[in-house]
């Protein structure tokens, strides 16, 4: 017994006698030099002035402030000023959603244009109707000067270039359905308000009538009756379209289009060119009921689908309907 608990003693004091102490030395850097240290970066980019009448200063003080509220351009309505980038291309050579009663505007902005600009004129307007923006707030008169000073020194985007104007896709200017066709009664109308689901009667014939026109880079406006491409889906899900039969558009010649009168107002006839009769006994009342249009122009390699699945909410409705 104490032979044992001596060599584990012994054992203890041996292993306690190897180890070593590590002494950690520290370089000497005070002669080390950074190559960065010496670069002069100029001012502090945090306080850098911010030009009121360049895009960044128009969003930075009035867009992001004034319009990007809750329950307007924050995304619930075109445009959508949430973002720089966003806003510019929401604004810059984008086609007019809602136009005036006459159909004036073609760009809610066109570069060194304000009289042409729908911006211009929904800021400015005295049109009790049709209503001043922003509606919840009000814009100063150096505010619209900044706006107006920027278009008309070409609208430039953030980093000071000009735009160039697109070729834009084929767009729609709206859905008319007829009973039986363009002689019976317009059923478009009958809505919850502009932009919810059509009622459309059960056991009947109705026919579409889709205003599709394609506008060229130097602004001339294509006719439907060009495209190489026309079908329809419908479908009984707002976004699920993939596995939906695709059917034929019926399209009038460039020489015989139907003239009737513009989707969302006013008195003007333009030509419409795609049509497509439906029957209601084969749609289920109360379902509602979302149609897609696709197109091609002779510009572009792909289809154009309208309205797509990244439109506002409102497109998606007012492209739908419901069997009563």
């Amino acid at each position: 017994m104490k032979n044992f608990l001596y060599i584990t003693v012994v054992g203890v004091i041996f292993l306690s006698s190897c180890k070593e102490d590590i002494n950690r030395i520290e370089p000497d850097t005070s002669s080390i030099a950074n190559p960065y240290d010496g670069i002069d970066y100029g001012n502090d980019p945090t306080t850098a002035l911010i030009d009121s009448s360049s895009y960044l200063g128009l969003h930075e003080f009035i867009f992001s402030k004034k319009c990007a509220v809750p329950a307007c351009h924050d995304g619930a309505f075109e445009p959508d000023f949430r973002t720089i980038e966003g806003s510019y291309n929401n604004l810059v050579y984008h086609t007019v959603v809602k136009n005036n009663s006459t159909n004036d505007f073609t760009y809610r902005v066109l570069p060194g244009d304000t009289a042409m600009s729908w911006l211009h004129e929904r800021i400015t307007t005295d049109d009790a109707v049709l209503g001043k923006m922003p509606l919840y707030d009000v814009m100063s008169n150096h505010e619209i000067e900044q706006i107006e000073k920027w278009i008309l020194a070409g609208a430039k985007n953030v980093f000071d270039v000009n735009p160039s104007q697109p070729d834009m896709q084929p767009t729609n200017g709206g859905v008319l359905a007829f009973l039986n066709d363009t002689s019976g009664v317009r059923l478009d109308t009958i809505r919850d308000n502009p932009i919810m689901p059509m009622k459309l009667p059960n056991n009947s014939t109705v026919e579409f009538w889709f205003l599709l026109y394609d506008q060229e880079a130097n602004g001339d406006f294509v006719p439907g009756a060009s495209f190489t491409y026309n079908k329809i889906k419908i479908s009984d899900h707002p976004f699920e379209f993939s596995g939906v039969t695709e059917n034929n558009l019926t399209v009038q010649s460039a020489f015989s289009p139907a003239y009737l009168p513009v989707a969302f107002g006013g008195n003007f006839l333009a030509p419409y060119y795609h049509s497509y009769s439906i029957n209601t006994a084969n749609f289920t009342p109360g379902k509602t009921y979302f149609m897609r249009i696709y197109v091609k122009d002779a510009d572009h390699s792909f289809n154009t689908e309208i309205p797509e699945n990244g439109s506002q909410t409102y497109l998606l409705t007012y492209f739908s309907f419901i069997v009563q």
